[in-house]
């Protein structure tokens, strides 16, 4: 199977944190990007399942690789899943994140934080689809991942983990 979608990735604010913990880093770029997704059924009716995901536009590029099951799926996709994964980024995705710049250092006070490329982190996720009607249909994710030593002792991470929770629409042509 093979799925491509168009998203808009918003950047970080220095606002974003109400404790100040990114007074003088400033704002990082928002932009678009563009999702391919290629997943390999490893039984009959899609049960196991890898996965891989590509995330490239103006901000870096993300690669996301890993396996997954389905629980009461449908033959149309639809249902629950769970899956495992690593991720995987390019140095200016890492940097936009994660890294913090000469003028950022001087005017925030943090150290200087250049994150290589490379491995990112380690997840799990659970997503739920469903159809709406014959070419809508509704999406949501739960996720968490725990970062690589990069990311986590930058001095942007509060923690050594993320934990998310999305909901979106997709159609189907």
């Amino acid at each position: 199977m093979i799925q491509a979608s168009v998203g808009y990735e918003e950047g970080r604010e220095e606002g974003d944190s109400e404790d100040g913990r990114l007074d003088g880093l400033g704002e990082s770029s928002s932009g678009a990007a563009v999702l391919l997704e290629v997943r390999y059924a490893l039984a009959e009716n899609w049960r196991y399942f890898l996965d891989g995901r590509v995330s490239a536009g103006e901000i870096g590029t993300l690669g996301v690789f890993g396996a997954g099951t389905c629980l009461a799926c449908q033959p149309d996709g639809t249902g629950w899943e769970i899956g495992a994964a690593a991720t995987f980024h390019d140095g200016k995705l890492a940097n936009r994140d994660f890294g913090v710049n000469t003028r950022q250092s001087i005017d925030s006070g943090l150290p200087e934080t250049d994150v290589d490329s490379g491995y990112r982190s380690t997840g799990v996720n659970v997503n739920y689809r469903n159809y709406l009607n014959k070419n809508w249909q509704i999406f949501g994710e739960a996720l968490y991942e725990v970062y690589g030593s990069d990311v986590s002792d930058s001095p942007i991470s509060r923690n050594d983990y993320e934990a998310e929770i999305g909901v979106g629409f997709i159609y189907v042509f």
